[in-house]
């Protein structure tokens, strides 16, 4: 697909969280391990699974340049700490997670995207105007 498409941009973040997802999954039986534990054997199946079919999903990535391959990683690499700063800075604090929602809507887009993801944080004005009641 040439040039920067809201289609072709779905399909890369497609391919980044897939890489994401896989990466977490890895480093999470790592970390059981090195506590001494293990995945229960139907978890365990359902761990390889989801692996393999990860792995399937990203073989279309194969087929790219050594160049787009690498970009790829460096593109899920950034998502997931940005993932996973975002969730260690606001853990359950919804309105702060908005608030940094807005900080970074404020910024110009680069892709010129029409995004429609207001509504993931409806439910804070919803309870918000319930409390008002």
């Amino acid at each position: 697909m040439e040039g920067t498409t809201k289609l072709n941009t779905l399909t890369n973040i497609v391919y980044i969280l897939t890489d994401v997802l896989e990466t977490n999954l890895m480093d999470m039986e790592a970390a059981y391990r090195r506590e001494g534990y293990g995945l229960r054997h139907d978890v365990k199946r359902q761990y390889n699974a989801a692996i393999h079919a990860i792995r399937r999903l990203k073989a279309d990535i194969n087929k790219c340049s050594a160049g787009e391959q690498e970009s790829f990683g460096n593109d899920a690499d950034m998502v997931n700490a940005l993932l996973l700063t975002l969730l260690d800075r606001v853990g359950d604090d919804d309105p702060l997670a908005f608030k940094f929602f807005c900080y970074i809507k404020s910024f110009p887009s680069k892709l010129g995207l029409d995004l429609q993801v207001d509504g993931a944080f409806a439910h804070l004005f919803d309870s918000q105007n319930k409390q008002a009641l």
